[in-house]
């Protein structure tokens, strides 16, 4: 039965489309937001989205990581970007600081919270069920059997780069509908451009693994992209034919990268049995 769950990073993809819908990659997000700091202000959309933009990751710092286990209040963003570093543009580094920025752009672009971006930009057009993970009560719209009263206490304000709760297939099917061009031939033909990003042989998205805007995508062009979410209490994986005509989301409760998670989710959307997920 599907439970409907804070997806945490697999909102990165609907991030860049929103980013897709709403400004020229090109550009420099200072543009948009100018209060920046000067190292930050120059840095551009389409880096930003594919993490080559040299940006380090909040996820790594120890008393972030102590305060979300001590069940703290967040802190506020502009603490986040005050200790953002740019090194090495142009190499893939994942950074959840990265997102932080594109999300405050695109609330300070529509004048709308995150949730309400997306869901006028991409959520309403493509007829995705999705409810806020914003605040402390939004976990009341969320239903796995897993979340316990500590889970609860969890602040969603932690996760900087936004995020919503839907289903983990709900989430698949919303990238599978953008990669069928649903809002636009130009958005999955953007998205899937793609660089590698080193990954072992071993790893389910190899061959050629690689991330495009806001994509994980596996071949040269792509054949399967999708995104992973991991957080508190729950760690999914979307993945989704580069076409879009088959998808699979699942969740696991292993902390950290669950690769047999991706392995199911990749092999779901590979196999071409009748009975399988697809529009």
């Amino acid at each position: 039965m599907n439970h409907t769950v804070p997806i945490y990073s697999i909102a990165k993809t609907y991030t860049a489309a929103a980013i897709l819908l709403t400004f020229d990659t090109s550009h420099p997000i200072g543009n948009q937001l100018p209060w920046l700091p000067e190292p930050l202000k120059a840095l551009r959309y389409m880096d930003l989205l594919s993490h080559r933009s040299g940006l380090n990751d909040y996820f790594v710092w120890p008393d972030y990581r102590a305060a979300v286990e001590n069940a703290e209040e967040p802190w506020e963003p502009r603490q986040i970007l005050q200790r953002a570093q740019v090194q090495t543009p142009g190499t893939f580094r994942y950074s959840n600081i990265g997102y932080l920025l594109l999300r405050l752009a695109l609330e300070d672009c529509h004048q709308m919270t995150f949730f309400e971006t997306l869901n006028a930009l991409i959520f309403v057009p493509l007829g995705i069920q999705a409810s806020p993970f914003a605040s402390p009560i939004d976990w009341s719209r969320c239903d796995h059997p897993a979340i316990s009263q500590k889970l609860r206490e969890y602040h969603p304000g932690w996760v900087y780069t936004g995020t919503f709760a839907t289903t983990v297939e709900e989430a698949a099917r919303g990238i599978a509908l953008i990669m069928r061009g649903e809002l636009g031939a130009d958005l999955p033909a953007a998205m899937r451009e793609t660089f590698l990003v080193g990954a072992p042989q071993s790893h389910p998205m190899s061959p050629d693994a690689g991330y495009g805007l806001g994509l994980m995508t596996r071949g040269l062009p792509p054949t399967v992209v999708g995104h992973g979410g991991q957080g508190p209490g729950f760690n999914h994986f979307a993945a989704v034919s580069a076409d879009g005509s088959r998808w699979h989301g699942e969740t696991s409760p292993q902390v950290g990268e669950d690769q047999e998670l991706i392995l199911r989710c990749v092999s779901a959307v590979e196999r071409t049995v009748a009975g399988g997920s697809g529009l």
